[in-house]
């Protein structure tokens, strides 16, 4: 069997096993009352949404760093005459979004780390927010979009 066949079946594998572990710790463990009560829930259901809206988070976050970390150690041509009189922020912007980035990376490492609720619940927001407006703004674009078919007589 080809290796690539076999790592797309450990993937699968994988996937179904975290699949059902989250289903279990996050919705079937706990009652309706208990998972609507922070404080009444477990360790095991905290952590269960809290892993994978850490993994997205810190990814988004490293993201967001190495694309500064990009930018700050970049070797660059020497610009054009006429440019060199504009001042160049680039790198002090770099060094900022590296500090930033880091910064709410390890706050969110302590958060999750001390279970606090906002932890969890500010990163899900806002990645749940950019999704659905990324799917209305795909909406409006299908709906805005002019059709380039000709009409059959």
């Amino acid at each position: 069997m080809p290796r690539a066949r076999i790592l797309g079946i450990f993937a699968c594998v994988i996937s179904t096993v975290l699949l059902a572990v989250f289903g279990y710790y996050a919705y079937i463990l706990n009652d309706a009352y208990s998972i609507s009560n922070v404080q009444k829930i477990a360790a095991e259901t905290y952590y269960a949404v809290a892993v994978p809206v850490g993994m997205v988070t810190i990814g988004i976050l490293s993201t967001g760093f190495w694309v500064g970390m990009t930018i700050l150690t970049i070797k660059v041509a020497p610009p054009m005459p006429e440019i060199v009189e504009k001042k160049d922020n680039s790198k002090f912007k770099a060094f900022l979004l590296c500090l930033v980035t880091a910064a709410l990376a390890g706050l969110f490492i302590y958060g999750v780390i001390q279970q606090y609720y906002l932890a969890i619940a500010i990163p899900a927001t806002v990645i749940t927010l950019v999704l659905l407006g990324m799917v209305f703004w795909v909406g409006v674009a299908i709906i805005t979009a002019r059709s380039t078919l000709y009409k059959e007589k």
